[in-house]
Order: C-alpha cells, then structure tokens, then sequence
C-alpha cells in the first residue's frame, strides 16, 4: 500500500504540473529544490520514465515492428508528430535525465556511503542516452545537462552516445564494487525496479550493456567483440529472479497505459472486448506456424476458433477480426518489462552460432526458448495463464540445429509489448521480414522520429531535419 501512494502522489504531482505546450529545454533544472533527497528522486524518476514510456511510446509504435496491426496516432508511415517527439524528448531530458543529475551530484559528494545512489543514477543515465540515440540517433550527450557551460548544446552521433553508455555503465558497476560492507544509504521500496538489491542492479547494468554492444555489433565490431566477451563472464540477468520490471496494479492512477487506455475511450480494460490491440499478422504466423504455446498466452481468438484471423496490416481490428492481444498482455497490472533471462541466453546464442563466444547455440536456444515461455506462461507477475513445463520442454526440444533465422525470430517474440526493444530489434537484424506499410510515404518501415520542433527552435546546434525517416541509423542493417 505504501509502493502504491507513493505511485499516485508521483503522478499527480508531475503530471499535474507539465502540459505539452511547455517548452523543451534540456538543460532547464526540472526541480527546485538544492538538495536531491533519494528516497523522493528515485521513485519520481522511475515513475516519470515509465509513465510517459507507455502512454507515449508503448501505446503508439507497437505497429512499427509490427507485433500489432495499428496503434493510436501511430509513427508507422513515417510521419512522426511533434506530440510525440516533443513529449518523449521532454520526458527523457527533464524529466528523467534532469533529475538524474541533481541526485547523481548529491550522490557523489557524500561519497561511497551513496555509491549505490550514484551507481542507480549513472545505470538510468545510461538507459535514458541509449534509448534517446535509439530514437532520434543523434542526440545531446557530452555537452548536455549543462546549461551554464553549454547553453545550445551540440549533438553527437550515435556512435559516441552508444560508446558512451558502455563506459558509463562500466562505472556503475565499479561504484556497486565499491559499497561499503555497513553505512551505505538505505535504499529500500523506492526503487521500485530491485527494492534496492544492488546485486540485480550490477546484473542489469550488465545486461544493459550487452544489449548496447549487440547493437554496436553491427557497426564497429572490433570495438564490440572484446566487450561482448568480457560483459558476458560477468553477473548478468540469467534467472526470473533476476528480471527487471516496473510493476503496475489495478488502482487508478497506477494502471498499465494499455488497458487504460482502452477502458478511457471504450470502456472497459478488456481488449477480448474491444479489440483495440489486434494481433500483425507477422506475429501471428510465428506463432500459429511453429506451434509455439505462446499462442494462447499472447493472443486470443475472439471468434473461439484455432484460425486467429488478423486484420491487415495497418488496419483497426475493434473486434471485426478473431486475433487479438489478450487480456492476459493487455491488463492493467502488467507490468512494464525491461529485461528478461531469456534475452541474455539468446544474444549468446546468436554469439555462439556466429562463431564469436564459445557454447552451444542449440543448446543456448532451448535455454532461452525455456526462460521466455517459463516467465509470460506463468512467473509475470499476475499471470492469468499458464503453460504447462512438459510443453515448454517440448517445444524447447525442436530447436536443434538452430539457424540465424530462428534465433532472430525468437527474440522478436521475447520482445514483445517492449516497444523500443522490439523495434531494435528488428532493425538490428531485419528478422522477422515486416508487411508493407500501407500509406506509407517511406519505402522502408519507420527508422527515426524526427526532432521536435520546440527544440529545433530553442536550439541552434540541432541538426537540420533533411534525414529521411526510412534512413538507417548508424547500428541499423
């Protein structure tokens, strides 16, 4: 009950105090007070970053790695609103990053007793640049956060902000490495991610930055090989005990955005419904193709058949078709994913097949096939379904002589209702192959949102907007 007032006096306080119009600039102090009290910096950072996560980017760019049909005011064609640019920017920049910076400052000068405050700031740090260059690709990074010096600060490229959360994230987790045995500030149910358990915030950082250099990967691969092996002999997120999610529940004011937003415009939570969120078909015919148990976990056939007919791509299902996202996904407690087991065990296993690290790819596969069917088919917190452990073993046993393909493909399926993750991903390895855009003004699916017009006014270091949205970015295939 406590986790869940802190939840609704958050988002009242910010989101009662922000409106889209305010102007956006990044090196504005979001708070006025001198002194950055943890215990209310961090959950206002957590909060603030997974609310404006869900409603600004969750609920709209799902369709964009096409594991929906369409989405509400969705960026799929290429044209990317200043709504959307300008209030993903804002939460990144002040509300989160901003925030950062106060409690990272504070962190510092109380010296190792904080440590594990400085290292939670310099891990969100790293999370927030990384998804920010993910987004935009070039971005404020080495000038930002420093009004007085840099008033207009410059962008870099993504390959400078990706190299630059690697090493950020090393520091992390040399801070944690430094804690002191007794007198370390007492972080508990504020950190609403490990409840303060550095131990899972070290096994985050580190999985984080192997995320990041799988992208770098692609790029500069002498720079990613030696990190990739060393990042991978370290503790990382390898059991469900270790999976880092922003919980949700059921009370207003702490509900997942998803099902709120379909009980705001339709009234009720219930997507089996309504039918706002139907299946893509390239989602569906993973699953129905393959015979994978998640079928029945992911989506439902509101028809009550086995044919799980979707919609066309782009098109509303509203209940016209029999695929839609159940109400398993689409709840108001689930919770926000960040990163699962399953995701680590099948970067090694892409890594082994490759040839790159030693291990067994088929084996790598079933363990991450395991871990994935093992935590949406019953260890997500408030599981409304199952799957049975013999048919998780069954399934996990057809991955024998596993190809590229199939790895790619069971990691678009691990990502899942993660939207920039899935996006990622599938412009990392251009698997699975996406339907066409229908009235689309780009060839290619959505590579990047533009930059918001509020901060190409404010700031005359931002790039000129003559970068198509289909161009790929620096990691992209």
């Amino acid at each position: 009950m406590k986790k869940i007032s802190i939840y609704m006096f958050i988002a009242a306080m910010f989101f009662g105090a922000i409106s889209c119009e305010e102007k956006l600039d990044i090196n504005s102090d979001p708070l006025a007070s001198t002194i950055a009290d943890p215990a209310t910096i961090i959950p206002n950072v957590l909060v603030s970053y997974e609310a404006r996560k869900q409603t600004e980017l969750g609920t709209r760019i799902m369709d964009v790695p096409q594991h929906f049909s369409a989405c509400f005011n969705s960026p799929r064609a290429g044209i990317t609103t200043s709504f959307l640019t300008g209030n993903t920017w804002f939460m990144y920049y002040n509300l989160v990053l901003g925030n950062l910076v106060l409690l990272e400052n504070d962190a510092r000068a109380a010296g190792e007793v904080q440590n594990n405050v400085t290292a939670f700031a310099v891990i969100m740090k790293a999370l927030a640049f990384y998804e920010l260059s993910v987004i935009f690709e070039q971005i404020p990074f080495t000038e930002a956060l420093n009004g007085i010096d840099f008033p207009s600060p410059n962008f870099d490229s993504q390959e400078t902000v990706l190299k630059g959360t690697v090493d950020m994230l090393d520091e992390a987790v040399s801070l944690i490495a430094a804690i002191p045995a007794e007198g370390a500030f007492p972080i508990g149910s504020e950190d609403f991610i490990y409840g303060g358990n550095m131990a899972n915030w070290e096994r985050f950082a580190n999985s984080l930055q192997l995320r990041i250099l799988m992208l770098i990967r692609n790029a500069d691969p002498g720079y990613a090989a030696p990190r990739i092996a060393d990042v991978l002999t370290r503790p990382l997120i390898t059991e469900l005990g270790h999976v880092a999610r922003f919980p949700f529940f059921n009370n207003v004011g702490n509900q997942n955005a998803f099902a709120d937003l379909n009980n705001t415009f339709f009234g009720t939570e219930n997507n089996e419904v309504v039918g706002v969120y139907a299946a893509s078909p390239v989602l569906r015919d993973l699953l129905v193709d393959n015979s994978d148990p998640r079928l029945g976990i992911f989506l439902t056939d509101i028809n009550g058949g086995d044919d799980y007919d979707t919609p066309p791509y782009g098109s509303f299902s509203f209940g016209a078709f029999g695929a839609v996202v159940s109400t398993g996904m689409i709840r108001y407690n689930f919770p926000a994913v960040w990163y699962t087991p399953a995701e680590t065990a099948l970067y090694r296993a892409e890594l082994a097949l490759a040839g790159e690290v030693t291990g067994d790819a088929d084996a790598l596969t079933q363990e991450g096939v395991t871990l994935a069917l093992q935590y949406y088919g019953g260890a997500i917190d408030g599981a409304t379904a199952s799957i049975a452990q013999a048919d998780i073993d069954a399934f996990a046993a057809t991955f024998v002589g596993v190809t590229q393909q199939q790895i790619h493909e069971q990691q678009y399926l691990e990502t899942f209702m993660r939207p920039v993750v899935s996006w990622n991903h599938v412009r990392r390895t251009r698997v699975p192959e996406l339907d066409e855009v229908p009235g689309a003004v780009i060839d290619d699916f959505l590579q990047r949102f533009s930059f918001p017009p509020d901060e190409v006014g404010a700031n005359p270091n931002t790039p000129p907007q003559a970068v198509d949205n289909a161009v790929k970015m620096w990691f992209a295939l």
